[in-house]
């Protein structure tokens, strides 16, 4: 339990890293941006920047983007602040003692507590920065990464709209016992 606490934070911290990166403007290099909805393009750019990070192929598990999804309709009002009682990160167990599922919505503030909501132009601008942003949130995380890459079952991104902005909640499986082998 101390450990998937441990990987938990170090997860939350280079996902507040790369929310406080995407949330600033300017221009950069990165992919192209994909066809569809804010919400879909949030979640295939934050899988596209963990796959890359991890330096895995996790395809957007859909039971976990709906846990992701639901977690923020739950938590959000109606104009993305969270609401009175809920908390941006929760935890799952399961019957295995050493698998457990995180899921965080996004922070945008360094103590963790408010979520982050993208407007259409902050979205355009974090995915055209896409490469510092994987960049710098591998410099912060550093060795964390083979740890959490190691024990990572799962992962999924899910998003919601509300208001004129897109959150995103991150939701990964861990499965422990891999680290202690």
């Amino acid at each position: 339990m101390k450990m998937f606490k441990r990987f938990a934070a170090a997860l939350l911290a280079g996902v507040m890293v790369l929310a406080m990166l995407t949330a600033c403007g300017g221009s950069g290099s990165g992919s192209p941006i994909a066809p569809g909805s804010d919400v879909e393009k949030a979640e295939a750019f934050y899988m596209d920047v963990y796959n890359a990070m991890l330096e895995a192929e996790y395809q957007n598990d859909t039971t976990l983007k709906a846990e992701a999804k639901k977690l923020l309709e739950d938590s959000l009002d109606d104009n993305g602040a969270l609401k009175s009682g809920k908390k941006m990160t929760v935890t799952q167990e399961s019957d295995n003692p050493f698998v457990q599922t995180a899921i965080t919505i996004l922070p945008a503030d360094a103590n963790g507590s408010t979520p982050l909501g993208f407007t259409s132009e902050q979205l355009t601008q974090a995915m055209a920065q896409k490469d510092a942003a994987i960049a710098e949130l591998r410099g912060q995380v550093g060795s964390s990464m083979a740890m959490i890459k190691k024990c990572t079952t799962k992962m999924a991104v899910g998003a919601v709209t509300k208001g004129d902005k897109t959150y995103v909640a991150v939701a990964m499986t861990m499965d422990l016992s891999k680290v202690m082998q």
